[in-house]
């Protein structure tokens, strides 16, 4: 097109080539002051006929009246009307409307009211705060201390931060939490009924009467209490041994018998606690001892629990074919131990009792028929199938040394014998008066003694204390005989039992010798000779695998069986046998405070502890001790190399966990000081503007530092408010809130910041008043939705997630009520100090007094005109060009840069990088096409991710990485898959007597998962759980009373008919009968010994004596209760066997509480649990339904239900906090295309955060979830911003993308980067979840939310992007401010300048660049200047 030549001669201006008419609309900003009077002519005319148009609706009249017409233009400056007339809506919504009505626009009237109301409001709040800053000072500084007294208080008293696993991760309400207080509500709520009298039978039949019931009341005693499962297996004690080298073998005799060692000393282990040491053995758990008379049999029993017994039983040479002195599981033979002691018994007494219990827990010879690990230990018995018959070896190593050169004999120690502690004169009470007494020759013992020569010589082993004697002559070893029996002892028999006696002394010295040496020296194995030409067998060492091959059996063989899978792990088989273990796992079961309480509270066991002072809170902090110096002394075993960081031995606790969460979930005050300096330097630094030696008048660095400061108060009063509130800390909320309240809460401040300066440019009065009418919408949409963010994510129904959400929402509330009202007030007395031409940082910045007769005035055009800027960071506004500049005639070019201000913005600024970068290549179609590809990838692999991601959260990632109990947890979920679990039954409205049936099918049912450990059958002729439940112990007590009254009946010693014995008969003759004339209340015998007490049909217990049955078995087969794990509430009531009154066994209430165990085994990752609990819980449901209410409890259910319903809570979630943000959004500009686009630019930024946390590994957890929850509010921060900079331009839509970008890109990106700042420091936090979860997945949603607001989103809006909220009638790029009421003249067109400009020559191309250069103020001393603007089609005034 031609070039048009305009001249700017005076104030006349031509117009060629096109009418004025259609070019005023888009020449409105530059318009000269003569065409004044027409305009106002023209603007009452469409006054009148706006008034026409809209007299019609009384609701627009009401709203006109309140809405419209309040703001004047003359009250700010030509610069504000400059930037009104590009954005209009933004700056003022109530001018919007003047020009409306005056029919020079037309646009959104509803979201323009709406906006109009915000804005009034704000600038209310903004003109008050601005009236009375000290005030509003004072009064938000002293309601914020109000508030902190809540952490004040936390501070002075101890904060109280949760550590309890449980309380942290089960919903407080829910079903989970439900199932595991039901116990504990129970007992709290159980009111004992009243007890009826007994009722006795009818006379009938001329018979006589039955026997009296009498209910026996004996000395209640109290029994040792389960420990319950608290769904973490408090109660289990754990040791895990795994390899120095990862990978490496430990199936060994070295690797056995390491471990052995270890369990020896933890058995060691003492804590000295009220006057006394207590051990592992004082606080274990122990079923109590079978009822037996009080003597040392039962004494024996007493202490037969595991790792025991402890300290060894020291027995008298009294009992035939028991050794004397310690007897411990070593040598301990339960079965001859039975035999020798039923000599002290009549036939059928208590011994029968005892013998049946041992035949039906399988105890059989105990551990003396098991294998020896290592058959050269001195203890290993000589029943073991791998006994080493060391005297046959000893015999040829003596002939083998004694022919050896003196240097290379071998020296041995004999051991001393212990001498017998035991007191014979207790003996007499001991055997009673029906002790048997043993025939036998006593002989005569002399004693000869033989000095041996003893020498160290070379390889020898352990000649350390060794006597030695002269004479080299003497035979070595001396004789150990003293006393030679004169008996009828052949003499090859004295012999014999000599040599034993010297092989016993020497046995020990003797088998270590061989260890030490090696298998390679046992050549004396070889040796013969005429009396002995047979070579021995040398040891046989055990095929270690085979034997661990499911599972080894405990003390009781049919009642205490350790799955494989509880004791190693890292297995790997050959031939279907176990060939590589990588881990060993020992447990131990601890007693209850109450329990260890009771065991000493009245006992001499512990002399000096004063019982009178004992309670159950001393048991407690005993057994806690213990725990601690448990876990501390492993932690601190030469096993675990602490210098290079391998631990070999991992312990747990109970209170394990509980202490390294309470010792890390503190304040790390240090870290929040560092994180928060830092903040304070990075917004210092991007507010500075350093004039000569300090800080220029221009400079916001003091108000950044103060704005920081105050958004951390503000924090503090909301931690202080949670508090109050209830909401207690825990290990997220002390690691995080900090930091992701400061970086959320410090982005307002920047854009306020941002906005400041172009205020001061833009306002006559009122500027603080003006800024917060500007920024306060944008500032309310993003902080709603923040705290909506985090106030859905307490749908998750996780108390700690629930604590957090709560927590930061809270605080978030605090800081926009504080960055609203407080930081105004601090803007207001900075803004006095501008005025006062005072730098910035100096004692003026907080003293200066409100100026007197001056106003803006006071402070020069270039002051107002200027803005705080930074040679990092530029914050001066750029033009809206959509084009950018076009190449300029050389000779013009500098002119050109000079007048733009374009020349000040460096390139490595972001003002800089934004005109001269970003916006023109984002202008470019094929720019677009390539982001819109890219964002379009990243759906697409955020939809794969997404797919492809794992649910799951390992319990190590709730611990610091570099804690015990975390390095536990990784080789417990690395190694073993195994964890025990209870059905428990919940009454009191399940029938046990007649549901018996369901509860044997229920359990089998259950035990059809595969994922429940089988074992042997007993109830049913199917493969059963591998372990019993108590219905099963009570059938096989039931079953063996049967038996023997059965066989007393079949050999007519008792009457049926009157119940009467014939005969003698035993103890369990005597129980039998009493339990089938006992049925509820009654107790007859008439009739009834005929009946069985199992029913021989359904093989299930009889129904009307059912409880009586409960009662009889809790008493006397009470070690068999505990075995079970039942766990019965209430317990039956108290009752004891007499032989000697008969009377009724007093039925027990029906049960509140029962319990079965199972094992679990394949439990290796989340997705495999969250099966084994649907499985288990579709079956618990179905019999709940049919009348039997059950639950699971254990481990897997108290940790992973919450993934049954993860996704759903995620997918409500993230669409309530969707809606949310489309709501809020809507209703607050009015305008649901940009709200549904902001919604769907979000909702889009989370699915690509859900993709990165799968490609990545990141897996979907609560803690996750809330992440992605709370993505949907932050990614408000990025998009909000945008859209209503873009809604509030004017221009095409590539010219308003341009505009919001030179509005918003700036303070996006200083919110973006002041978020990443802010939570910078979780990357240094001891857990690891905090780091995976929150660190890198907030920072990727950053990263993600920055590349979406300022890529993808402005592209979006360039291609289908809403409309204007209002636009000149006609079309236009700008629309100028209506007339001011004070001065019509004001608002028709920009002022004039009062000094003249010599001509200048400019080439410029584009109606932009044309608009640019109107609204450029030129240095006074330029003279007018001539524009020749290529290719224009008009020529149009410019007042230069």
């Amino acid at each position: 097109m031609p070039s048009i030549r305009t001249v700017s001669s005076g104030c006349k201006k031509h117009i060629r080539n096109i009418s004025a008419d259609s070019a005023k609309p888009l020449l409105d900003p530059c318009l000269d002051l003569n065409n004044a009077s027409k305009l106002t002519e023209q603007k009452v005319t469409n006054i009148e006929s706006a008034g026409r148009s809209t007299g019609s609706s009384a609701i627009t009249r009401f709203l006109d009246k309140h809405l419209a017409g309040n703001s004047d233009p003359a009250e700010y400056t030509d610069s504000w009307r400059e930037k009104f007339s590009h954005h209009p809506s933004w700056c003022d919504a109530d001018v919007c409307l003047q020009q409306i009505n005056l029919g020079n626009a037309r646009g959104n009237r509803v979201a323009l009211y709406a906006r109009s109301l915000f804005q009034r409001l704000l600038f209310k709040l903004g003109s008050f705060v601005e009236a009375w800053p000290k005030t509003v000072l004072y009064l938000g500084l002293f309601a914020l201390t109000l508030c902190c007294f809540g952490i004040v208080k936390e501070i002075v008293n101890g904060f109280t931060i949760e550590t309890d696993l449980v309380k942290l991760w089960v919903e407080q309400d829910g079903r989970l939490n439900d199932e595991l207080t039901f116990l504990a509500n129970a007992r709290a709520n159980y009111k004992p009924p009243r007890r009826k009298r007994a009722a006795t039978g009818n006379i009938t039949n001329g018979l006589p009467p039955p026997i009296q019931a009498v209910i026996v009341k004996p000395p209640v005693e109290a029994l040792p209490e389960i420990p319950l499962d608290n769904g973490l297996n408090g109660a289990f004690q754990v040791v895990i041994q795994t390899p120095e080298t990862v990978g490496s073998n430990i199936l060994s005799k070295e690797g056995l018998l390491r471990h052995i060692s270890i369990l020896e000393e933890i058995s060691n282990y003492t804590v000295d606690m009220f006057g006394e040491k207590w051990r592992l053995s004082d606080i274990c758990f122990k079923p109590p001892a079978p009822k037996l008379p009080k003597n040392t049999i039962a004494a024996t029993f007493q202490s037969s629990k595991p790792l025991g017994p402890f300290p060894p039983i020291n027995l008298p040479p009294v009992l035939a074919n028991i050794p004397a002195g310690d007897i411990t599981w070593k040598n301990l033979d339960p079965e001859e131990l039975i035999t020798a002691a039923e000599v002290f018994f009549d036939k059928g007494g208590p011994m029968e009792g005892v013998k049946s219990l041992f035949q039906r827990a399988g105890i059989g010879r105990a551990y003396q028929d098991r294998p020896c690990i290592d058959p050269l230990d001195h203890e290993c018995p000589k029943t073991a199938k791998n006994y080493f018959d060391r005297c046959s070896a000893f015999a040829k190593f003596v002939k083998w040394n004694e022919n050896n050169p003196e240097s290379k004999k071998v020296y041995l120690e004999a051991e001393e014998k212990k001498k017998d502690e035991f007191d014979f004169a207790d003996l007499g009470q001991l055997i009673g008066k029906r002790r048997k007494r043993e025939e036998g020759l006593v002989a005569n013992a002399t004693s000869t003694a033989k000095k041996e020569q003893r020498r160290p010589g070379k390889g020898s082993a352990a000649g350390k204390g060794a006597d030695k004697a002269e004479g080299a002559g003497e035979d070595y070893y001396e004789d150990a005989v003293d006393d030679v029996k004169a008996s009828t002892e052949s003499p090859e028999k004295v012999e014999q039992r000599k040599f034993n006696e010297t092989c016993e002394k020497y046995a020990k010295s003797f088998l270590q010798w061989m260890n030490q040496v090696g298998e390679e020296n046992w050549q004396f194995l070889n040796y013969t000779d005429e009396k002995d030409p047979n070579p021995a067998v040398g040891p046989k060492y055990l095929a270690y695998g085979n034997e661990l091959t499911g599972g080894c059996d405990g003390f009781g063989k049919k009642i205490m069986k350790w799955p494989e899978d509880l004791i190693v792990g890292g297995i790997k088989r050959s031939n279907g046998f176990i060939s590589r273990v990588e881990a060993f796992q020992s447990v131990f079961l601890v007693a209850s405070g109450l329990d260890v309480y009771n065991r000493f509270k009245n006992k001499e066991a512990k002399p000096l502890l004063n019982v009178n002072d004992f309670s159950v809170g001393h048991a407690g902090l005993i057994i806690q001790k213990w725990q601690t110096e448990f876990t501390n002394r492993i932690y601190d075993h030469p096993l675990n190399h602490k210098e290079n960081g391998l631990r070999t031995i991992h312990p747990l606790a109970a209170n394990s966990i509980q202490e390294i969460l309470k010792e890390f979930s503190d304040f790390q005050l240090s870290t929040i000081l560092i994180g928060y300096v830092l903040m304070i330097i990075y917004a210092g630094w991007t507010q500075v503007d350093w004039d000569g030696w300090w800080f220029s008048p221009k400079s916001s660095c003091y108000l950044a530092i103060v704005g920081v400061l105050i958004v951390t108060y503000s924090s503090l009063a909301g931690l202080g408010l949670s508090t109050m509130m209830g909401i207690h800390f825990n290990a997220a909320t002390t690691q995080i809130v900090p930091f992701l309240t400061l970086g959320l809460g410090i982005d307002d401040m920047f854009l306020i910041l941002h906005n400041y300066d172009d205020i001061l440019a833009s306002a006559n009065r009122n500027e603080v008043a003006v800024l917060i009418k500007e920024t306060g919408m944008s500032i309310l949409i993003t902080s709603i939705n923040n705290i909506l963010a985090f106030l859905t994510g307490t749908i998750l129904p996780i108390p700690a997630l629930r604590s957090f959400c709560a927590q930061v929402a809270i605080l978030l509330f605090f800081n926009v009520i504080c960055i609203i009202i407080i930081y105004p007030a601090f803007i207001t007395l900075d803004l006095r100090r501008r005025k006062s031409g005072i730098r910035d940082m100096t004692c003026g910045c907080c003293c200066v007094v409100p100026p007197t007769g001056k106003s803006d005035g006071a402070m020069t055009k270039q002051e107002k005109e200027s803005s705080s800027q930074n040679q990092l960071v530029k914050k001066a506004s750029v033009s809206s060009d959509l084009a950018g500049y076009h190449e300029m005639v050389a000779q013009n070019a500098q002119n050109v840069d000079q007048l733009s201000g374009k020349g000040s913005d460096k390139w490595y600024t972001l003002t800089g990088f934004l005109n001269g970068f970003y916006i023109p290549l984002l202008m470019k179609p094929i720019t677009k096409l390539v982001i819109l590809i890219i964002c379009g990838s990243m759906f697409t692999f955020g939809c794969v991710g997404l797919y492809r991601s794992d649910i799951g959260l390992e319990l190590s990632d709730v611990l610091p990485d570099s804690t015990p109990p975390s390095a536990f947890l990784k080789a417990r979920e690395k190694y073993f898959s195994f964890y025990p679990f209870h059905i428990a039954l919940k009454g009191p409205h399940i029938d046990y007597p007649n549901q018996q049936d369901q509860i044997i099918q229920m359990r089998l049912d259950i035990g059809k998962s595969k994922f429940v450990i089988k074992g042997d059958t007993i109830l049913r002729h199917v493969q059963e759980p591998s372990e019993l439940p108590w219905l099963a112990y009570m059938q096989l007590w039931l079953r063996s009373l049967q038996d023997a009254i059965d066989e007393q009946v079949a050999a007519n010693n008792i009457d049926l008919v009157t119940g009467k014995n014939r005969t003698q008969v035993s103890d369990q003759v005597l129980l039998a009968k009493r339990l089938l004339c006992s049925y509820g209340t009654t107790y007859n015998c008439t009739g009834r010994l005929g009946l069985k007490l199992i029913d021989p049909e359904s093989s299930l217990i009889r129904v009307d004596g059912f409880y009586n049955y409960l009662t009889a078995w809790f008493y006397t087969d009470n070690m068999l209760y505990y075995v079970s794990q039942a766990s019965f509430f209430p317990t039956p009531p108290p009752w004891a066997f007499d032989k000697h009154q008969d009377g009724i066994v007093p039925a027990a209430e029906p049960l509140i509480y029962s319990q079965i165990p199972f094992f679990l085994t394949g439990l290796v990752d989340t997705p495999v649990i969250v099966e084994m609990i649907k499985e288990i819980r579709a079956i618990c449901e179905q019999y709940t339904t049919q009348g039997l209410a059950i639950f699971p409890i254990g481990i897997p259910f108290t940790f992973w239900e919450q993934y049954l319903h993860l996704t759903s809570h995620l997918f409500e979630a993230i669409v309530i906090i969707a809606v949310a943000v489309l709501i809020v959004i809507s209703l607050i500009i009015f305008n649901p295309w940009a709200a549904a686009m902001v919604a769907i630019v979000v909702v889009s930024m989370t699915v690509e955060l859900a993709g990165f946390m799968g490609l990545f590994g990141v897996k979907l957890n609560p803690i996750s979830a809330v992440t992605l929850i709370t993505a949907v509010g932050i990614g408000v921060e990025f998009t909000a911003h945008v859209v209503l900079a873009f809604l509030t331009s004017l221009g095409t839509r590539n010219e308003r993308m341009a505009s919001c970008l030179e509005h918003m890109f700036v303070p996006v990106i200083h919110g973006g980067l002041s978020t990443l700042l802010g939570i910078i420091m979780l990357a240094f936090s001891k857990f690891d979840f905090i780091v995976k979860y929150f660190f890198v997945v907030m920072t990727a949603l950053i990263l993600i939310g920055m590349f979406n607001g300022l890529a993808m989103l402005p592209v979006m809006l360039s291609l289908i992007g809403p409309p204007c909220e209002i636009e000149p009638i006609g079309g236009g790029r700008s629309l100028a401010c209506p007339p001011s009421k004070k001065n019509p003249r004001i608002g028709a067109s920009l002022p004039r300048p009062k000094q003249s400009h010599p001509q200048m020559v400019l080439q410029l191309k584009g109606l932009q660049d044309y608009h640019r250069l109107c609204r450029l103020h030129h240095p006074p001393q330029n003279p007018q200047k001539e524009i020749t603007l290529k290719d224009m089609p008009f020529t149009t005034p410019c007042p230069l």
